[in-house]
């Protein structure tokens, strides 16, 4: 019998059957469309758009359109008696619903038709109780204050930008104090065409307030165009002189500016920027940036010749900078002061203007409370291991991300420094050798580690590689969280190996009698399971097997993308063992930030 027992179509058309009875006439136009568009996806997959999804946007507007349009005209007729009575209606229904869930424990909290249909009653609730709330009625700094965390909650620049744009179209009032308060125009993403007139008119409403700006002039199709990079790197949309017209306005107010991000495709645009802001400082104006992200898309690994001066960050002002992120473009590493970073990222840098060995070691020595190091084809340039060689000691360090090299520069790279307290790693693009021997050396250096991600990382099909993967999972046992992606199977397959088998674990028989076949599990806290690009038969067999070994998952994520890679039958497979979610690519799950905060033990951190 299931650990986890889905509830069977039956058991969700009682449910549905408690919920919505044989109703009278509907008191409201809206219950109709509501009621239809609720019960439509219920025997389909994909599954249930859930809260946070772009789907799940989708869904209530279509819900909230619907209300409106079959609504009387403004000030014509009074609803508030039924909006008001249906409100409490809908409330009912949910408190009811708790109690379904409660009585049927995990099998509902952890299946997603469940979470569906409460969802679905809270924003019906929330369609006919926002009309009655007397918003205008409320002292203006209140409303000031519900527009802000309005603005701030969202989880994507675009999102944000479109509430702001929808509070300051409701009525003259709202204009009138959104507007005045200029924390609400301080976030800025520059996503207008140039000359950027939405943008600069809210750089203009920001005032004085420290300023976040996002210039995003990435062209989608530019690699495209030919994917051998023969395209000339040159030949763009976004020029020098547009980026040079950008700086000077936004330099005006570059002591504001708290964080910079920018996105381009190519060298121009990119040093323009490194270039005025060691301008500005050289002429005195004071930088306080706590966050830089460059990101060039171009052609990666490629550096501009000798004939090119590389600058020196923020002309030396770097003393309030935090976060530091480097995509294919590269400063005067050692003239650049850098120390109490707490986030180093480096991607896709030539070699040959990497910072030394000795200039990285220094940086990390200047940077103790670090706390995400993400190395991805960037890192520093190797020499020979001095005979003191002392691993430095990086004791804050949660996050670390190592891809885009080969095994020898690998083991090299995380060799120089003792990280013991990473919660989150990640191993991504390890391919065209066996990096068993990375494996190796990195096992039982990760005790606490809560989340593993393991993208396109290649372990030998061998008795070697197979015992490598089982020793480094037998030392990682409070793994809690796992993301993967066009692995080699074996590798999976390695969760649910015997350590026994391979010399682990003997003298721990007291931790085996909790578990059905008296054997200890590999991972025993691991209940969430993250995918893409894998079979989804096969998944559904592995947590099957996961189940079977007393160890069941509680959820399972497949990337929205990938959703149409699983059919329906794996999906129901699956389905039968765990509750099956969509995880939009590059979201953050309830679980994952639940891990970002807590101890081993559950406690917050």
């Amino acid at each position: 019998m299931s650990f986890y027992p889905k509830p069977t179509e039956k058991t969700v058309g009682a449910v549905m059957s408690d919920l919505n009875p044989v109703r009278p006439a509907p008191l409201h136009p809206v219950l109709d469309a509501v009621e239809m568009h609720m019960t439509v996806p219920l025997n389909r997959w994909p599954k249930h758009a859930i809260m946070g999804t772009a789907d799940y946007k989708k869904r209530q507007e279509f819900l909230m359109s619907d209300h409106l349009k079959k609504l009387p005209p403004p000030g014509t007729t009074d609803t508030s008696a039924k909006d008001m009575l249906l409100s409490t209606m809908f409330m009912h229904k949910m408190a009811q619903m708790q109690r379904v869930i409660q009585r049927q424990g995990s099998a509902a909290s952890d299946d997603p038709r469940y979470i569906y249909l409460y969802d679905d009653m809270r924003f019906k609730r929330n369609i006919f109780y926002w009309r009655n709330f007397r918003m205008n009625d409320l002292p203006p700094e209140i409303i000031t204050h519900i527009f802000r965390i309005a603005v701030w909650s969202t989880s994507t620049p675009d999102e944000g930008t479109r509430i702001r744009i929808l509070l300051t179209s409701v009525c003259a009032k709202w204009r009138r104090l959104m507007i005045e308060d200029c924390t609400l125009w301080s976030a800025i993403w520059f996503r207008d065409p140039p000359p950027y007139e939405r943008s600069m008119e809210w750089f203009r409403r920001a005032g004085g307030a420290p300023l976040d700006i996002r210039i995003n002039e990435h062209d989608a199709d530019w690699k495209s165009k030919d994917d051998d990079w023969k395209y000339k790197e040159d030949d763009h949309r976004f020029t020098t002189e547009q980026m040079k017209e950008l700086m000077d306005k936004l330099l005006v107010k570059v002591s504001q500016i708290r964080m910079l991000v920018l996105v381009v495709d190519n060298w121009p645009p990119a040093l323009v920027v490194l270039n005025k802001l060691q301008e500005a400082a050289y002429a005195g104006k004071a930088i306080n940036m706590e966050r830089l992200e460059i990101h060039r898309m171009g052609q990666p690994l490629v550096w501009l010749g000798p004939g090119h001066t590389p600058t020196v960050l923020f002309g030396g002002q770097t003393r309030a900078l935090k976060y530091l992120c480097l995509r294919g473009v590269h400063i005067d590493w050692n003239a650049t002061p850098l120390s109490n970073l707490s986030t180093i990222d480096l991607r896709k840098i030539a070699m040959n203007v990497a910072p030394t060995l000795n200039r990285f070691r220094e940086v990390l020595l200047a940077c103790p409370r670090l706390q995400k190091l993400s190395l991805d084809g960037a890192g520093p340039q190797p020499s020979a291991r001095m005979p003191d060689h002392i691993p430095i000691n990086l004791p804050y360090l949660k996050v670390l991300i190592i891809g885009g090299f080969s095994m020898v520069y690998s083991c090299y790279i995380l060799s120089q420094f003792k990280a013991p307290n990473v919660r989150d790693l990640t191993l991504m693009n390890l391919t065209g050798e066996d990096y068993t021997t990375m494996i190796a050396a990195i096992t039982a250096r990760y005790r606490e580690l809560r989340l593993l991600t393991l993208y396109t990382v290649n372990i030998s099909p061998t008795e070697k590689g197979t015992k490598a993967m089982v020793r480094f999972l037998y030392a990682i046992p409070y793994l809690s969280y796992l993301r993967i992606a066009s692995m080699n199977w074996h590798v999976i397959e390695a969760f649910n190996e015997d350590p026994r088998e391979y010399g682990l674990g003997k003298d721990a028989d007291a931790d085996t009698q909790s578990f059905p076949q008296n054997r200890q599990v590999l991972c025993p806290k691991l209940q969430t399971l993250e995918f893409q690009q894998l079979s989804g038969t096969k998944i559904a067999e592995w947590v099957a097997r996961r189940k079977e070994l007393g160890a069941p998952l509680r959820r399972a994520y497949v990337n929205s993308p990938y959703v149409n890679n699983v059919t329906a039958e794996e999906a129901d497979m699956i389905q039968q063992v765990v509750g099956l979610f969509i995880a939009p690519l590059g979201s953050t799950t309830p679980e994952e930030r639940a891990l970002a905060t807590c101890d081993r033990y559950g406690e917050t951190i």
